[in-house]
C-alpha cells in the first residue's frame, strides 16, 4: 500500500491529535517533514559617538526650575551627569546635544547648551529634599 505525500501529511498531523490513531505507513515510506523558516531583518542603528570637545559646552552646572542643580563633566570621552553630590551617572549620546541615561533619563541641550530639556529626571540618584515627579519635564538656562 503506498501513501500519496499529502496522505502522509495527514496521518503525521492527526497522530498529533489524543485519541486518533495514527495511519499505518509502509517501512520502506517515512513522513515527510515540513519545515519553514522566518527572516527577521532588525536595522542596527548606529550609535552616535561624540567629537573630542563637542561636550565642552555643556559641562557647566544647570540650576533646574525645581531648585535643584544638575551638573555635566566628562572624563576622557565619557560624559557624565550628577545631581548635587550624588554618584555620577554615565551618559550616552543619541544625536547632537541629546542623551540618555541607563535607565533613561533623557536630557536634550538646545541653543549651543544655553538650556536644557530634562525628562525622567526621577531615574537619577537623588537624595534631596525638593520633590521630582517622574512625568515633568525640567528645564533650565544658563
Amino acid at each position: 500500500m503506498r501513501f500519496s505525500a499529502s496522505g502522509v501529511f495527514i496521518a503525521v498531523v492527526l497522530a498529533g491529535f489524543p485519541g486518533v490513531a495514527p495511519a499505518q505507513l509502509a517501512p520502506a515510506e517515512e513522513p515527510a517533514i515540513m519545515t519553514e523558516s522566518i527572516q527577521i531583518k532588525a536595522s542596527a542603528a548606529t550609535a552616535y559617538r561624540l567629537a573630542p570637545q563637542e561636550f565642552d559646552q555643556y559641562a557647566h552646572p544647570y540650576l533646574l526650575d525645581n531648585g535643584i542643580v544638575l551638573q555635566f563633566h566628562q572624563r576622557r570621552r565619557q560624559a557624565y551627569t550628577q545631581l548635587y553630590n550624588e554618584a555620577p551617572v554615565e551618559l550616552f549620546p543619541l544625536a547632537p546635544g541629546k542623551f540618555v541615561t541607563a535607565l533613561g533619563a533623557t536630557i536634550e541641550f538646545k541653543d549651543d547648551g544655553d538650556t536644557i530639556a530634562v525628562t525622567h529626571l526621577d531615574r537619577m540618584p537623588y537624595s534631596g529634599t525638593n520633590p521630582i515627579s517622574p512625568d515633568r519635564v525640567y528645564s533650565a538656562s544658563r
